[in-house]
């Protein structure tokens, strides 16, 4: 788009600021319409009673290579998770950790009895395989299920159960192993060569910080997007649902995919991921460790649980902190039998806490958290230019 061009971009996740900030900086003009009161989509923040409460279980890979592109890292003044994690399983807590970057606790790690020494020694040479990639290879690489990857490679059942799942279930929100090999293996490879970290302020800030980057009176909160305005098969500008009219030479629809395809008109295959995030205050940690819990038994409640103050405590008031457990999907259970069980779960995990005194703050409910990662979806991506004069699909 040379000239000056105006772009008219709908939605203010991550990938509609990053979108309008790239074509402001390339000299053109680009308004920003979001329909919520707030920047970041499902990347976003909320004050609780004092607390910062992520919109599901959230973390951020410093080694994504779009991260360090779009965002001054430094200026989050992130706090890191300690590497691995603490794995409860047949009624125990054990725990799980990088011997490379914690050769302390590479005992702990060794003397585990969650699975044997062929997938203990498997690891580092999984780990030297993805370092030895690069992302264009990875995603260049024959698909099929992270299953059939990891089996290839000749981890156990017990390794797959025991870890894989209750902690790619985190990343992926599933636990069937159907997740590309692909996205798997991206994944692997950033955990082995970055941090995994959160902003001090929330994951919300990454959207606020993109968005205090736009020029001046570009940025439209409140205002959602009715339909596209076309003409001559071309499309022109949008109507917001305010009846305003705003023309532009393009418009970029950054929304998730139920909404770009109501206002697109064109079939988005996209299948969705839901997650369930129950967020308590607590007056005493259960637990000091900065690792995320897993609960590997095949029938547990809970996927994953963390007390975040421990990581970053900017996430609590003062004397206070901030635990979450996570549920994949959405159980067909109230608030209140959601809360019975994941404080059931979660007691002889912490058996000399009272989880009985825990305040619980909020249960969120995540429809859209994640697009499904299916074997194949880097083939058939929609593009993002379509077939329509002035539209650009981005995000989903």
């Amino acid at each position: 788009m040379s000239g000056g061009r105006s772009v008219i971009v709908i939605g203010a996740g991550l990938a509609g600021l990053c979108c309008a900030r790239t074509i402001q900086r390339a000299g053109h003009t680009a308004h920003l319409y979001e329909a919520s009161d707030g920047v970041g989509g499902r990347v976003r923040t909320d004050f609780v009673e004092g607390f910062r409460l992520d919109r599901g279980f959230q973390v951020l890979f410093t080694a994504y290579p779009a991260i360090r592109q779009e965002l001054d890292l430094d200026a989050l003044h992130l706090r890191a998770f300690d590497p691995g994690a603490q794995i409860y399983w047949n009624g125990r807590a054990h725990p799980l950790t990088d011997p490379l970057r914690r050769p302390s606790e590479a005992l702990a790690t060794a003397a585990s009895p969650l699975f044997g020494w062929s997938d203990k020694l498997r690891v580092p040479r999984l780990v030297a395989a993805v370092r030895g990639q690069s992302v264009a290879e990875i995603f260049a690489m024959p698909d099929r299920t992270m299953e059939t990857y990891l089996r290839e490679f000749g981890f156990s059942a017990a390794f797959l159960d025991r870890f894989i799942r209750p902690f790619y279930g985190g990343i992926f929100l599933e636990r069937d192993l159907q997740t590309s090999a692909r996205m798997f293996a991206f994944v692997f490879k950033m955990l082995a060569e970055g941090q995994t970290a959160l902003p001090e302020q929330g994951m919300g800030a990454m959207g606020r910080q993109i968005a205090d980057d736009l020029a001046p009176d570009t940025l439209h909160l409140n205002a959602p997007a009715r339909e596209l305005i076309r003409r001559n098969g071309r499309v022109t500008g949008v109507t917001l649902e305010d009846g305003q009219t705003v023309q532009g030479d393009a418009v970029v629809v950054a929304t998730e995919a139920d909404n770009a395809a109501r206002l697109t008109g064109q079939a988005i295959p996209v299948t969705w991921r839901v997650s369930t995030e129950l967020s308590y205050a607590l007056a005493e940690r259960p637990t000091r460790a900065k690792a995320i819990l897993l609960f590997a038994d095949a029938n547990a409640f809970l996927n994953n649980a963390t007390v975040i103050s421990n990581v970053a405590p900017s996430y609590a008031p003062s004397g206070q902190h901030l635990l979450t457990a996570t549920v994949l999907g959405d159980p067909n259970l109230d608030d209140s039998e959601l809360d019975r069980r994941t404080r059931a779960e979660l007691a002889p995990v912490f058996p000399a806490a009272r989880t009985e005194t825990w305040t619980l703050l909020r249960v969120t409910r995540v429809p859209w958290a994640q697009f499904a990662q299916t074997v194949g979806a880097y083939d058939r991506r929609v593009r993002q230019q379509t077939d329509t004069p002035g539209l650009i699909l981005a995000g989903e």
